[in-house]
Parts: C-alpha cells; structure tokens; sequence
C-alpha cells in the first residue's frame, strides 16, 4: 500500500511541475493545507478516492490516464517547460523556493527533482556538453535537505565526484542571496590526506597556484574569494577550494545567455587544467604542485633551480641565530642509509625526484661557507644570509635515484660549490669535468658509502657525460 501511495504521489507531483505549480499553489487552488499536500506527493499521507477525482478534474484527465501516464512524460514536460524559461530562471527558482522547501518533508521534493535533473538536462543542453566527456550532478542533500546546495560540472578523465579533484560548481549561498559559478576542488580530499588544519592550508595554496599558472582565466571570472555563509565545514572547504569564478545576486541575475556564456569561459581554464595534468591523477598532480610549499624542487628542472638556491638560502636564514649556538656535532645526522623518497610525476607521468631545501641548508651549514672544491675559492656575500654565496649539488645526480634502494638528497652527498665551481661541473669541458669528480668523489666516498650510496668512478663519469 505505501508503494501505491508513492506513486499516487508522484503522479501529482509531476502533474503539477509540467504546469509550472508550486507547491503551495496547488495546495490553495485544491483547498487543502500546504502540509498535507506535500506528505501526500512523498507518500506519507493516504489519499482518498475523493481526492483523487479533485486533482484529476483540475488537471482535465481521467483517473485512468493520470495513473498510467508514464513518469517519463512527465518528467520530459517539467524539463521541456523549464528549459524554455533558460537557466536564469532555473537557478532563480532555487533561489526564491529553496528555504521554503527545508521547511517541509525531504523525500520526494519537486526541489530535488529541479536540482538533479532539470538543471542537469539544461546545463548539457545549452552549453552543448557531450555527456560521454562531462558528468553533471546536482545535489539538494543525502536524505536531509543540505546547507549549501550544489550543481557541478566533471571532466569525467579528471573526477566524477565533488571530494576529489577540480570541477566547476554552482554553490548557492546559505541564505540564498546569490549563487557563485566556481572553479573549484574536492576539499575531502585534502582533508583526509592532511587533516583539518593543514588541508585548508593545502587546498588554498592549490588554488594559488593554479590560478598564478591559468592562462585562460576568464574576464568575468573576477572572484578570488567567495562567502557562502555557511555553518559546515564542507562550506569552508568550497570557500577555500575556489580558484576563480564569478556571484550572481539573486536580485540582478544575468540573462540566460551570459549565464552560459560564463560557464562556457569557464570551461575553457577547466580543460587547461585537465592539459596542465597530462597524464597525471590527481594525487599526482597535487603532490607536483605543492612540492615548493614543502620546501621540495625537481632535480635537473632549470626552472626550479634557482628557486631551489634561494629556498636553501632563505632556509639557512631562518635557522642562522639557532645554528650558530650549535656546534657542528649537533648538525651532523646519523650516517646510516634511508629509504627511497616517493617520487611525483611530471606532465608526461613521468618520475622525478625531489630536493628538500632543508637538507640542503644543514649541508651547507656543515661546510662552514666553504667550497668543497677549493676552501680558498671566494665568492659574494648572500644578502640572505650576510655569509659568502655557495650553491648546493649532489655529488650522485638525483635524477638517477630510481636506480639507488636509499636516499641520494643526503647531507653527506651534497656539496656546497661556488657558482663558477658549479657551472663548471655542470657545463665545463670532459677534462674539467673530470678532475673535479676525482677529487670530490674520493673525499666523499666512504660517506657514500656508510649512507649506503655504491657507485665506482667510472659509473660517476658516466653520469656527468664524461665520454671514454
């Protein structure tokens, strides 16, 4: 019996969106309580055969055509009536009817119907989205009306799901004084993988990242920041999670044309994002971006290198005062070998390794502002650090750990270098190249090895280029 009463309800529900009705205008025209009404379309009331016969007069149907008009028919006339009015007024019936809707029973709503799929059908419609590449949902809440509701729009190659990854959304603010369209990200992601705290931090310094590295961010997109107004934390997690977008007031909504005409902008930065990950996940491509906020560069990535200096530089300034009333005893680390660091995966997927700028400075620190090389090199004076400028480098190049079972970005392979000595290991002639690999190799060679790191000279050679 509560299966037919469902459906009776159900039938009347659509009935009523295919002529355009609100809830409590039906519920007026039929001279029944709003509330009754709607227990009735979620299957929660009984409905009487008197009744019945009411609601089929007043749509001008029999009972018998009411009840076995398929509910694909009429759900095609609500999309077919929606679509005609465009998304202006789509989203402007969230807007107006949205808190009057939590007022009432969750199940079954007209509300949910809209959200998940009149919209979805128009969004796709409109903007010409082919379904097989875009995943659009919208959501109202999970068996509770939600805080903040929402319509995204998924590269499906990128995620599928609004926890995980970049999407665009339209997020409606908590008391439904506009709706922002956003270039956005999963923030259950970030916190699941760092914690509350430390994931807000991540996910903003994402967004600025990617919004520094777009250049496709479109002229309306002027929104850097966004208030939902909202108590949860999932609220919090879309405010931190956006990139770029735009608010729409309730009170002065575009035209259905411009509406479109942003999301189609929008879409553009969206696939430049999807280009950005190449062949990346997104773990992948996350963990890519946030390398320089863990004080981590690429080995052998020019660009990244002279960030890698000045990280080491700015490093060592910050711990100068507590260095200096340290011996060098205390700087020194346990020679014993460590695992293999996790790489991360560049545009074409593939692996790179990175450098910690901390472990850097603490080598640098240990070689007394000296070059390994020659102690009697001289060079400048940092204006970080107020001590003459070297540079750092691995003696074993990191773009070779992949074939290493330990950690090559050790203290006790790297070598503080001045400039022209680090030029020239890197650019120099074989010969030059040579004889400075002589002399450092021997001198490092039993910390190498007490670290775990077995190389000959003759397979170092090989590694700088050093022909035969």
């Amino acid at each position: 019996m509560s299966e037919f009463r469902e459906y009776v309800g159900s039938v009347i529900r659509l009935y009523r969106e295919s002529k355009g009705l609100t809830l409590r205008e039906l519920a007026d025209d039929l001279d029944v309580p709003f509330t009754s009404l709607s227990k009735m379309e979620s299957g929660d009331q009984r409905i009487d055969s008197e009744f019945l016969v009411k609601v089929a007069d007043y749509f001008g149907v029999s009972i018998d055509t009411m009840l076995n008009r398929s509910l694909e028919e009429a759900e095609k006339d609500t999309y077919q009536r929606e679509s005609a009015l465009g998304i202006r007024a789509a989203l402007k019936y969230i807007l107006d009817n949205y808190h009057e809707a939590r007022s009432v029973s969750f199940k079954n709503h007209e509300m949910g119907t809209h959200v998940r799929n009149v919209i979805k059908n128009m969004i796709t419609e409109e903007a010409e989205l082919d379904e097989n590449r875009f995943f659009i949902v919208g959501s109202v809440g999970q068996g509770q009306w939600a805080e903040i509701p929402w319509i995204s729009i998924f590269i499906r190659d990128i995620t599928t799901t609004a926890t995980k990854g970049y999407y665009i959304v339209y997020l409606f603010k908590a008391d439904m004084s506009g709706v922002y369209i956003s270039l956005n990200q999963g923030w259950t992601y970030f916190k699941n993988k760092y914690g509350t705290k430390l994931g807000r931090e991540r996910i903003k310094s994402t967004a600025d990242i990617i919004r520094r590295e777009l250049n496709t961010a479109p002229v309306n997109m002027t929104a850097t920041e966004i208030t939902l107004g909202g108590r949860g934390d999932l609220a919090q997690g879309y405010e931190n999670g956006h990139i770029y977008g735009r608010l729409y007031n309730a009170n002065n909504l575009p035209s259905s044309k411009e509406l479109i005409s942003d999301l189609k902008e929008l879409l553009t930065s969206y696939k430049e994002i999807e280009y950005m990950m190449g062949k990346r996940s997104v773990d992948q491509f996350n963990d890519y971006l946030l390398l320089s906020d863990d004080g981590h560069y690429l080995e052998e990535e020019q660009e990244q290198e002279e960030d890698f200096q000045d990280s080491v530089q700015s490093a060592l300034d910050k711990k100068v005062k507590e260095a200096e009333r340290s011996s060098t005893e205390e700087l020194e680390t346990e020679d014993i070998p460590s695992p293999k660091p996790d790489p991360v995966f560049d545009k074409s997927g593939k692996k790179r390794w990175p450098r910690d700028a901390q472990v850097a400075a603490r080598a640098l620190r240990l070689s007394k502002y000296k070059c390994t090389f020659d102690e009697s090199h001289t060079s400048f004076t940092s204006k970080v650090t107020g001590r003459r400028y070297l540079e750092m480098h691995h003696l074993v190049p990191m773009k070779y750990q992949g074939e290493f079972d330990v950690n090559l970005d050790r203290e006790a392979q790297l070598l503080a270098l001045c400039p022209t000595c680090h030029r020239q290991i890197h650019h120099g002639t074989d010969e030059e190249k040579e004889n400075m690999l002589r002399k450092l190799f021997y001198d490092r060679r039993e910390k190498l090895e007490a670290i775990g790191i077995e190389i000959g000279f003759k397979e170092l050679r090989k590694m700088y280029g050093i022909e035969s």
